[in-house]
C-alpha cells in the first residue's frame, strides 16, 4: 500500500526547491486591521491575501490553506470558498502559491516549510494576528502539505484541517510532532485520485503518533460518516469526516458549507496552548 502511494503521489509533489531564509515571526511593533485583498511576495515567492473589511478586535485568527496540484492560491481560494467565508467570522485568510504549482512534503521539502514560516511572519508584520490561532489546510497535494506542516512547524501552526490527503510520511519521511497537534481530515469516498483507504491510513497514523484512544466516538451527520479520537497527547483530537459519492474536488454546495464550518469551529476548539 505504501509503494503504491508513494508512486501515485510523486506525480503531484514538486521538485526539491532553494531554501529561503526566515522564520516565525516575533512580534510586530505595531500592527492593525485594515483590509487587504491581493497578491504579496516574501522572499521571493508570492500568496495571495484577503483581510477582510470591518475586523473586530486586538488580533484576530489566521489561516494559511494550501492548494492542490496543478492549482494556484487563487484557483484554490475560489474553489473552497474561504475568502467570502472569513468575510462573515472575524479572520484572515492566506493562500500560498507553490513552486511549480505544487508542494513539496518530502524530506527535500523544508524549503516550503520556511516559505509558510515565512508567510506567517509577513502577515504578522502588519496586521494584528493572533499567535496563538495561526491554522493550516489544504487539498489534495495542499492537503498532504499541510499534514507535512503540522509534523515539522506545531510551533507555530496552531491546527490542522485538509480535504483528500493521504498519509504526510508516504515517502518514509518521519512525522514526529514535537507536541500534539489536533488534526481533522476530510474526504470524498468516491475520490479515485487519492482513495479514501489512503485518507485513513493517514487518519491511522495521526491516531497512533497522538497516542490517541483508537476506539472513536460517531457523531450524526446529514450524510456520510464523522468518527472523533479523544484522548489523545496533549489533549488535542483527531477528527475523520466523509462524504458519500464525492470526487476528489473540493465539495460544492451544503457539503461545502459543511466543510468550512467544520473546519473552523475545529480551529476555533484547538488554539496553539
Amino acid at each position: 500500500m505504501r509503494a503504491r502511494i508513494a508512486l501515485v503521489v510523486a506525480v503531484i509533489v514538486a521538485a526539491p526547491v532553494v531554501g529561503l531564509a526566515g522564520g516565525p515571526p516575533a512580534g510586530a511593533a505595531s500592527c492593525g486591521l485594515s483590509a487587504f485583498d491581493g497578491t504579496r511576495t516574501v522572499a521571493g515567492r508570492s500568496y495571495v491575501l484577503h483581510v477582510p473589511a470591518g475586523l473586530t478586535g486586538t488580533q484576530v485568527p489566521l489561516l494559511v490553506t494550501l492548494h492542490g496540484f496543478s492549482n494556484d492560491g487563487e484557483m484554490h481560494a475560489q474553489q473552497t470558498g474561504w475568502r467570502p467565508y472569513a468575510d462573515g467570522h472575524n479572520f484572515i485568510v492566506a493562500f500560498p502559491n507553490g513552486n511549480y504549482r505544487s508542494w513539496n512534503f518530502s524530506q527535500y521539502g523544508t524549503a516550503d516549510i520556511t516559505f509558510l514560516r515565512n508567510v506567517v511572519a509577513d502577515i504578522s508584520g502588519t496586521w494584528c494576528v493572533d499567535p496563538h490561532r495561526v491554522h493550516i489546510s489544504g487539498h489534495s497535494n495542499g492537503a498532504f502539505m499541510a499534514q507535512r506542516v503540522a509534523c515539522d512547524a506545531p510551533d507555530l501552526f496552531a491546527s490542522a484541517t485538509e480535504y483528500a490527503g493521504g498519509p504526510p510520511d508516504a515517502f518514509n519521511y518521519p512525522c514526529n510532532p514535537s507536541r500534539g497537534i489536533a488534526v481533522a481530515l476530510f474526504h470524498g469516498d468516491a475520490d479515485f485520485v487519492v482513495p479514501e483507504a489512503w485518507g485513513a491510513q493517514a487518519r491511522d497514523g495521526w491516531v497512533s503518533r497522538l497516542t490517541c484512544n483508537p476506539a472513536p466516538s460517531s457523531e450524526a451527520t446529514a450524510d456520510g460518516q464523522l468518527l472523533r479520537y479523544t484522548g489523545c497527547r496533549d489533549g488535542v483530537e483527531v477528527l475523520w469526516r466523509t462524504y458519500p459519492n464525492q470526487s476528489h474536488l473540493w465539495p460544492t454546495g451544503a457539503r461545502q458549507q459543511d466543510i468550512l464550518d467544520r473546519m473552523w469551529a475545529f480551529f476555533n476548539a484547538h488554539p496553539l496552548p
